[in-house]
């Protein structure tokens, strides 16, 4: 395989991943519009979110020459699987979800009693919609090609925050359809993106800990059940989870800065 950081073919992979978004969104809008049936609706947003996979499989010979696409999926699941890392993960996702729910009530005045959570029936179709999108759509594209490509160049702090802003970026229509507007847009922007660097920072220390993409798909589909779990204002929510998710993306760098900060 190539080791040669290539400008070029990350350029050439984001604008493909960003086009083919726009053109399932786009698509999307006008199932939307013709009010096809909502199941229908949902599979189409879904389909939405693998456009990093897509892309991935229209490049796919030009950014791994002499590679098989069979060779390349054995490689980054053939990782050993650890139950810590998924166990940690696990904990480490929810102590975020807890840290800001904390603060939200904290300052809200409220207790726990106040909190509305999704219906136990609800848990399972929400989780199955969740597991089926971007956590298993979005990260051979952001995750195996994106972050292993700035890493042949930078860090894996710089690698995580370049891959992150891309991400979050790529979140660009989604805000626009966000239905806020003014000040609250620009709050929501803010929060968005300081959660997906966060995030970004702390999906990329256990994928490449692991080396197995499904533990970044693990923490993915985590980081979006969790939005779901809680029936409250999300802008004020996802603010909260922002402060959470960097905080202990900050402890996870201090602990761990030789990994952040070698080259590899």
């Amino acid at each position: 395989m190539n080791n040669q950081f290539s400008r070029r073919s990350l350029i050439q992979y984001t604008s493909y991943t960003f086009f083919i978004f726009w053109i399932l969104l786009g698509i999307t809008g006008v199932l939307i519009y013709l009010k096809v049936p909502v199941i229908i609706q949902d599979i189409m947003k879904n389909v939405c979110a693998w456009s990093p996979t897509f892309a991935i499989l229209i490049l796919f010979r030009k950014i791994y020459p002499g590679l098989t696409l069979k060779e390349h999926l054995k490689t980054n699941f053939q990782g050993k699987i650890k139950a810590s890392s998924f166990i940690s993960g696990f904990i480490l996702q929810f102590a975020v979800l807890f840290l800001a729910i904390a603060l939200y009530l904290l300052f809200k005045h409220q207790n726990i009693a106040s909190l509305h959570f999704i219906t136990i029936s609800a848990i399972i179709p929400v989780l199955l919609m969740d597991i089926i999108s971007g956590a298993t759509g979005e990260e051979l594209g952001w995750r195996v090609f994106m972050l292993r490509e700035f890493q042949k160049k930078y860090s894996l702090l710089i690698s995580s925050l370049l891959t992150g802003f891309i991400w979050g970026i790529w979140h660009f229509p989604l805000w626009l359809l966000s239905g806020y507007s003014g000040m609250n847009l620009v709050i929501y922007i803010f929060a968005f993106m300081t959660s997906i660097l966060s995030f970004s920072i702390i999906i990329s220390y256990f994928y490449v800990n692991g080396n197995n993409i499904l533990i970044a798909m693990w923490l993915h589909l985590l980081f979006n059940f969790s939005l779901k779990i809680i029936q409250v204002d999300l802008l004020q929510l996802l603010g909260w989870i922002s402060v959470s998710l960097s905080l202990t993306a900050i402890v996870l760098i201090v602990l761990k800065r030789k990994i952040f900060f070698q080259n590899v």
